[in-house]
């Protein structure tokens, strides 16, 4: 629940030891350096940049002849796990460079037969039709007083151009080498000096002329050429390709020497924010509080020369922010990132948020069984050990919303909907256990189900404003007492009226409520009559205020949480929907019928699955955006920059120390 305190520190080292210090300091990952602006840049770049960009890419690439991952692997991308001693002896004994061109080598090579393959079958597609032409093809040229056109009319079109040819009267022949339905394609041997009159009479009839690379042959011994040569080509892109799967072998070692390389590349990037004197170098930096006992006795069994300075930071530096929760809360942190960090000097929400959105998200999947698969797959992602702690909360988060919507379904007797109930009465004893479980039903009991939706939207929105409240009870206590304060009693207030009305509370109720609301109005009306400095300001904010206490806290983002009711109810009334449609009824004769039951069952488990995926995006969503806008916006406040310490960092692999 809290931010962790961070303080600003200073090593001064001598420049014979920077490599070391800055490969122990990026192995130790406690510290976030802080660039200096003066002083001189020696460092030089360690790879160069396309060194990575070409290992990057033919990682890439050799993915296509890999293996395809697991169902389950593939649901989650799970790095490689290597220890450090195999990948030190990765690093030290294999050959990158080479290994890169001759693999750049292979492609270039598959790449250029491709082409040649495609060139070919374009050309086959070319002259197919003029097979039956018998002259070779490189006869087809003009003669002193005669030359010929090969080219491809609408068969339609063929009888008007014989007629338009004929009334011409010119001196020419042509022949239909080949005809369909829809083309006919035609030789015509003419008068050179006809070719004017002859061009207009082809031209209406959108005659298109074709040409031909000049070969000795003729078209059928030019398309067996071309098919002789796209088997041989196939064969050379098949073995080229067999080899390129072969060197698929090694793309693990790539994903190595590429993280080798860029997490040396990045420490002499880091070394950029060092301010150099002529012996000795300067290192700025922040680190946790929490941190400096393990950082100072780390550099003092390693290093002798090197002095240490810790300070508070100064009023207006660019603090980093670094959430620190215990381990219940650390998975709920996931959902406080993807809003915005915190401001250092403010608070974090984490711990607020973490009750609501793990008890909202199980409302709105609502069931038992879908809990169940939600917790063993969690669990099984959790015992993979190539897991960051990142990715491991963002898991817990949904472990933990696992355990919760097992306990909304077996509260609601939500079992893969109503499956339990259509089981025999062989299960009698399955049927009695569920039903003490169960509190209500959401479908019978959907107005219950309703107002309990928003009565738990009531309590987050009020406590929302209520953690305001306490915030400035230590920054603006006037602010606390004259607008927070008034808005939690009107609020109040307002349910009081709600619950008088339908007789819940006594009707006496209804004047002490009334005089509570009337004395807060005024209070926020005064609080924004102080607060804003122009007349005009003063009217519009104090009628502005009352309005959106009303109708947006108390209305607006109360009504909000229906949607909690709304994918509850749908989920549950969708998976009752599958089994009415795939579970088995009546009784089950014979192996036709045993295959048939078994049959509907597979397809039943697998639309459970396709709801399942639905419910789950569905209720992390809305769960989601209910903290965002409708409890963040009450108390919490973004903008900070997250703590972001020097250390080493993997793309492809996971370094485990063994």
């Amino acid at each position: 629940m809290a931010i962790s305190r961070i303080k600003k520190i200073e090593l001064i080292s001598l420049n014979e030891d920077k490599d070391r210090l800055m490969g122990f300091l990026q192995k130790l990952g406690l510290m976030e350096l802080i660039g200096v602006e003066k002083g001189p840049k020696l460092v030089e770049p360690y790879v160069k940049e396309t060194t990575l960009l070409e290992i990057e890419e033919a990682i890439s690439y050799l993915a296509g002849f890999a293996e395809r991952p697991s169902f389950l692997a593939g649901m989650i991308k799970l790095r490689p796990l290597v220890y450090t001693q195999e990948f030190k002896e990765i690093v030290a004994g294999f050959a990158y460079e080479h290994f890169l061109k001759e693999l750049t080598q292979l492609r270039h090579r598959l790449k250029e037969l491709t082409q040649r393959r495609e060139t070919l079958i374009q050309e086959r597609a070319l002259v197919y039709p003029w097979q039956n032409l018998s002259i070779a093809l490189d006869k087809l040229h003009p003669t002193e007083n005669c030359a010929i056109l090969l080219g491809v009319l609408r068969s339609r079109d063929f009888t008007s151009l014989s007629a338009d040819l004929k009334k011409e009267g010119l001196n020419l022949f042509f022949e239909i080498v080949n005809q369909d339905a829809t083309y006919a394609y035609l030789a015509i041997i003419y008068l050179k000096d006809d070719f004017e009159k002859l061009d207009v009479i082809l031209r209406k009839y959108h005659f298109n002329c074709v040409t031909f690379a000049h070969h000795k042959t003729t078209v059928k011994d030019r398309l067996l050429e071309i098919n002789i040569e796209v088997l041989i080509l196939d064969t050379q892109i098949q073995d080229i390709k067999n080899k390129i799967a072969t060197y698929a072998g090694e793309r693990f070692k790539l994903m190595v020497v590429y993280d080798y390389l860029a997490n040396i590349q990045r420490r002499k990037d880091e070394e950029k924010k060092l301010a150099f004197r002529q012996y000795t170098f300067l290192i700025y930096g922040w680190i946790r509080e929490k941190d400096i006992e393990r950082l100072k006795s780390a550099l003092a069994a390693e290093f002798k020369a090197i002095a240490l300075f810790i300070s508070e930071p100064k009023k207006g530096e660019d603090v980093p922010t670094s959430i620190e929760n215990k381990p219940l809360l650390a998975p709920f942190e996931a959902v406080t990132n993807l809003y915005g960090q915190p401001i250092y000097t403010d608070l974090d929400p984490t711990m607020y948020l973490a009750p609501f959105f793990a008890l909202a998200f199980s409302f709105c999947l609502l069931d038992a069984g879908y809990g169940l698969i939600l917790l063993l797959v969690m669990l099984y992602f959790l015992k993979k050990k190539q897991i960051s702690l990142q990715a491991k909360n963002f898991l817990r988060l949904f472990l933990y919303a696992g355990f919760t919507t097992i306990v909304a379904g077996l509260i609601t007797g939500n079992f893969f909907a109503d499956l339990i109930s259509r089981l025999p009465s062989q299960f009698a004893l399955l049927k009695n256990i569920q039903q003490r479980f169960i509190l209500f039903e959401p479908v019978k009991d959907a107005l219950f189900f309703l107002g309990l939706s928003l009565a738990f939207g009531f309590i987050q929105v009020w406590s929302g404003v209520f953690i305001r409240f306490l915030r400035h009870l230590k920054k603006d206590r006037f602010a606390a007492f004259i607008l927070d304060l008034p808005t939690l009693l009107v609020q109040a207030g307002l349910l009081v009226f709600v619950l008088t009305f339908f007789k819940v509370l006594p009707s006496f109720m209804f004047s002490y409520a009334a005089g509570v609301l009337i004395l807060s109005a005024i209070l926020v009306i005064y609080y924004h009559w102080k607060a804003n400095p122009e007349i005009s300001l003063k009217l519009f904010w104090s009628i502005f205020g009352i309005y959106s206490i009303i109708t947006g806290n108390f209305l607006a983002d109360t009504l909000s949480f229906s949607r909690i009711f709304a994918l509850g109810l749908a989920g549950g009334l969708m998976g009752m929907a599958i089994n009415t449609m795939l579970f088995p009824k009546g009784e089950i004769k014979g192996i036709i019928g045993l295959l048939a039951a078994l049959v509907s069952l597979v397809v039943l488990f697998l639309a459970h699955l396709v709801n399942l995926a639905i419910g789950i995006l569905g209720a992390y969503v809305h769960t989601s955006r209910l903290q965002y806008l409708e409890f963040f916006t009450k108390f919490f406040e973004a903008g900070g920059r997250p703590f972001r310490p020097f250390r080493e960092d993997t793309k492809y692999i996971y370094l485990m120390e063994k």
